[in-house]
């Protein structure tokens, strides 16, 4: 048997399997698109083709409590903290680049979240930002990272607005700037827009979608912090981190 987590996120739908030492299994995501239980059912579909999936299943995200099956619904924030103290056993600020917001999330040394903080108000920074871009420019997640391994330098992107950053891109591109060149910029864009939530002040750890598909943006970040890392399946850590909270063992203890 097999215990589920999903993440269910305005973007993608991220679903764990979790073995019974509690070790992510296997693994899932599908575009949410307008029907979260629809994203969701794909998710378990797919899992239950060749897992036997104990349930309640257990959610976050967006669409926690649009689930098509018995499920419990958990904090992200909460979920996410725990995922990342089971991976690395100490406290950590973490920086969450999602589809629709980015989370700074303070983690202590019991696991437990202190403080968080979440960018809401604008999509600059975020994967909708990428996306919104990428789609303009035609250019994949793949040729992002490709187009900037070969980039000479950085083109500052000033404009907070999604709207207005495309303009002053195309505008850089009549001017002769290059794609490469712009692409480190758009990166640098959305880290300083995540920086700018809190001051990191111990070892940062950078989770979330965005990471996983634009890995350039992890080695950026180190140059700023040189003891930063992203864990290996970074996107599901949410996912798994709801399997964590509803441990039938460690509720006994």
């Amino acid at each position: 048997m097999f215990r589920l987590g999903i993440d269910l996120g305005s973007s993608y739908t991220k679903g764990v399997l979790v073995d019974e030492n509690d070790r992510m299994a296997a693994f899932h995501v599908v575009k949410t698109g307008y029907d979260f239980k629809k994203s969701s059912g794909k998710v378990i579909s797919h899992f239950a083709e060749h897992h036997e999936i104990e349930y309640p299943v257990y959610s976050c995200g967006y669409g926690r409590e649009q689930v098509g099956v018995s499920f419990v619904p958990n904090s992200e924030l909460i979920a996410l903290a725990k995922a990342v103290y089971e991976v690395y056993g100490r406290s950590c600020s973490i920086i969450d680049i999602g589809g629709q917001d980015t989370k700074f999330i303070k983690v202590n040394a019991n696991g437990q979240v202190d403080k968080f903080k979440m960018n809401r108000k604008c999509a600059a920074g975020t994967g909708s930002f990428l996306e919104e871009i990428a789609f303009r420019l035609d250019v994949t997640p793949e040729e992002f990272t490709e187009f900037a391994s070969e980039a000479t330098q950085e083109v500052k992107i000033n404009s907070y607005c999604t709207v207005f950053a495309i303009s002053e891109i195309v505008g850089m591109i009549k001017d002769g700037a290059t794609l490469p060149n712009i692409i480190i910029g758009i990166y640098q864009s959305i880290i300083l827009r995540s920086v700018e939530l809190s001051l990191v002040e111990d070892t940062l750890v950078i989770t979330g979608g965005i990471p996983a598909m634009h890995p350039t943006i992890v080695d950026l970040f180190k140059q700023r912090y040189p003891d930063a890392d992203s864990p290996e399946h970074a996107q599901y850590l949410a996912a798994y981190g709801c399997v964590l909270l509803n441990n039938k063992h460690q509720k006994e203890v």
